[in-house]
């Protein structure tokens, strides 16, 4: 994927430049952060990071525009079944199912690192937003697809989807920053014990 905001830099040296910043997120923080722990993870030069970018907040602001690139590709399932993809996406986000665990891991650590510091940076917040939003939205949209098929009960799609993602956000952050490693897990019964079962299916709201 090429950045809107450096497209003359090469994929494969993009590619690398933004693995290296999450390395060196993951490994510093963000509050400890220099450029040249990002060198320290990057094979070229430093020169080159020079070059194009001023400063960490400029490449934490590319990272979080990769991210907001890549979550704007259509996601596809591998049912369409409403209750399946809801299932599936919340496998996704939460445990990061079919995915390496410890690289899901230190994503998720980095971007909410990112997102404990957005209050400083206006474009990182807005980034952050837009990510959040475009995620509320997808999920809205299975929501909605459901209760139009006529298999979840009438809601509000975007205010479920809300409720779904700061349940995924609240477990992310007790695993993450307070080592509560059973944490997703615990959270996954109960999104389908208090949200799937009981609040989206007509067959279970008895």
């Amino acid at each position: 994927m090429t950045s809107s905001h450096a497209p003359s830099i090469p994929d494969d040296t993009y590619e690398e430049l933004i693995e290296a910043t999450v390395a060196a997120l993951y490994k510093k923080g963000y509050a400890n952060l220099g450029v040249r722990d990002i060198d320290a993870e990057f094979s070229k030069s430093r020169q080159l990071i020079n070059h194009y970018f001023d400063g960490k907040d400029e490449l934490i602001t590319e990272l979080l525009v990769y991210i907001h690139e890549f979550d704007e590709q259509p996601l596809e399932s591998s049912d369409s079944d409403p209750v399946a993809k809801l299932n599936e996406d919340i496998d996704n986000v939460l445990l990061g199912s079919g995915m390496d665990d410890d690289k899901f891991w230190t994503f998720m650590t980095v971007v909410y690192d990112i997102q404990s510091q957005a209050h400083h940076n206006s474009d990182h917040q807005e980034l952050i937003n837009q990510i959040s939003d475009e995620y509320i939205d997808h999920l809205s949209d299975i929501i909605q697809d459901g209760i139009d098929r006529g298999i979840f009960t009438e809601i509000n799609p975007v205010r479920m989807a809300r409720i779904i993602d700061d349940l995924i956000t609240g477990a992310h952050i007790r695993k993450i920053n307070l080592g509560q490693d059973e944490a997703p897990a615990e959270m996954r019964e109960t999104i389908d014990e208090i949200v799937v079962s009981r609040v989206l299916l007509n067959s279970s709201t008895e």
